[in-house]
């Protein structure tokens, strides 16, 4: 019985994480990760289940956004060579965590360290009045890169 209270209890988890991934367009894996450290999962297996979870969501949403045309391909060829040397980077930092015996710790301390950051950069942006801003610069320069096909 307690095991099909723990799969009920995923598959809620999972719906929730979806709902909030088609409503925010944010991963799920800033909650998917945390939640399963909580729940008694071993680091890699919270951080590498998180990653995969990301990847078929974004897929999907990917493609149901193409769909409307709100894809910039140029912007998905950078963020996804860099998203893939930094994955590897940090599975590779993990694997070290792990083998001195600290990764559970890091993790969640990363973990709260990154999403009390991301938290007050959301507050300031909120805060912030006028039309000034970095992401807007950085986005303009991404739009200038010349990647083909064009």
């Amino acid at each position: 019985m307690e095991l099909l209270g723990m799969r009920l209890l995923l598959v809620g988890f999972g719906l929730l994480i979806g709902i909030l991934f088609g409503f925010f367009g944010m991963g799920g894996s800033f909650l998917v990760t945390p939640t399963l450290l909580v729940m008694g999962y071993p680091s890699r297996v919270a951080v590498g289940s998180g990653l995969t979870f990301v990847f078929g969501t974004s897929v999907i949403g990917a493609l149901r956004h193409r769909e409307h045309g709100h894809v910039d391909y140029k912007l998905a060829v950078i963020m996804t060579v860099a998203t893939t040397l930094g994955i590897e980077i940090g599975k590779r930092v993990v694997d070290a965590l792990h083998a001195a015996g600290n990764a559970d710790l890091v993790i969640s301390v990363a973990y709260v360290g990154l999403l009390a950051t991301v938290g007050v950069l959301m507050l300031r942006d909120a805060r912030a009045t006028g039309t000034s801003s970095t992401s807007v610069d950085l986005s303009d320069r991404v739009k200038e890169l010349e990647i083909p096909p064009r």
